[in-house]
């Protein structure tokens, strides 16, 4: 873990122009609460350092089992200005069941906790979709995140990956995948009983207060340059985008010899188009028939869209008012689908 933590801020200093001075901070992806705060805090003062500058928005994103209130007052004191907390589910059965090391009444203590220290900006995770999540128990979790008083919430379906011990369990019959329609409800009771409570759709997995939005994760639906640091991690500049080697070694040795552990991919003119309506699709506002035309996109991509386009919204699949398109949220939950026929 230590030498992990020195070839990332190696990695800083060798990459510091890939972006100019950069708005925010993410530290996440992975558990970044196994290290011990002050850890956390040397790897934003480093940050801090190299881009001579004070990041509007700070987030880690903590385990509840990890987090205590003299961590929480590390983090604070190292600038730390947004918490994201994976809760995940407030029955400890669902826990068990998607491995998470921490209890529903932790999940309630490390937001209580992290009131206690002086965060005013706290993020939950929820997940839905999953075997065994009734519906009664469905809206208690949503009634207890809400009773906590978030300022943002995320809420993920269960996604069974190649190669997981879902798939696995799927693939020897041991366990059976939701009925779309049953996710679909819950989806639906989120959608409803979020915006009550003062938490607005923004994006198609997330809610807010207002003011309380996601600047680091909007950046990327905004299609703005970001650099990521670290195994695995993904950095995006205009043309290309870059991955870091997975292999936690393999990148620790690379960096070290001085030498960027990333290889590139250019973007070319049909990927730029597709992930230009796949991500601005995702929110709220989507994006308007200017903002189409300044991404001088070739004209067969143009015709395309605006042939599938038509009769989408003769479905009600897509919407356009004042020139704006996007997606009605009723039809988020389809959204991929409906973003897919658009796509060349």
């Amino acid at each position: 873990m230590p030498e992990l933590l020195q070839a990332i801020k190696k990695e800083m200093a060798l990459r510091k122009d890939f972006v100019d001075t950069p708005q925010t901070l993410y530290i996440g992806g992975g558990t970044p609460s196994l290290y011990p705060a002050l850890d956390l805090g040397d790897l934003i003062h480093a940050a801090q350092t190299v881009w001579k500058c004070d990041f509007k928005e700070i987030t880690i994103e903590i385990n509840p089992e990890d987090f205590t209130p003299d961590y929480g007052r590390i983090l604070v004191d190292c600038g730390t200005n947004r918490l994201s907390l994976g809760i995940q589910s407030f029955f400890d059965e669902h826990l068990q069941f998607m491995h998470r090391r921490h209890s529903a009444a932790q999940g309630i203590r490390a937001v209580k906790a992290a009131r206690e220290v002086g965060f005013s900006n706290i993020s939950v995770d929820l997940i839905f979709g999953f075997p065994g999540l009734s519906p009664a128990q469905w809206k208690q979790n949503i009634e207890r995140a809400l009773a906590l008083c978030p300022e943002h919430l995320s809420a993920y379906q269960l996604s069974i990956e190649s190669g997981t011990p879902f798939d696995k369990a799927v693939n020897r019959g041991l366990m059976q995948p939701v009925d779309e329609q049953i996710a679909a409800d819950q989806y639906a009771l989120l959608q409803e009983l979020l915006p009550k409570a003062g938490l607005k759709q923004y994006e198609v997995s997330n809610f807010s207060q207002a003011g309380f939005r996601s600047q680091h994760n909007s950046a990327y639906w905004q299609g703005i340059p970001y650099l990521g640091l670290g195994p695995s991690a993904h950095s995006y500049h205009g043309k290309m985008r870059y991955a870091n080697v997975a292999n936690v070694k393999s990148y620790i040795k690379k960096v070290s010899l001085g030498s960027v552990a990333a290889k590139g991919e250019r973007i070319t003119p049909r990927k730029k188009y597709n992930e230009f309506i796949m991500t601005r699709l995702r929110t709220v506002e989507g994006f308007s028939r200017q903002e189409l035309e300044l991404q001088k996109f070739e004209s067969a991509y143009l015709r395309h869209f605006d042939r599938v386009a038509e009769r989408l919204m003769a479905l009600g699949a897509l919407h356009e008012e004042e020139g704006r398109i996007t997606i009605p949220p009723p039809k988020w939950f389809v959204s991929d689908g409906i973003i897919v026929d658009l796509l060349v």
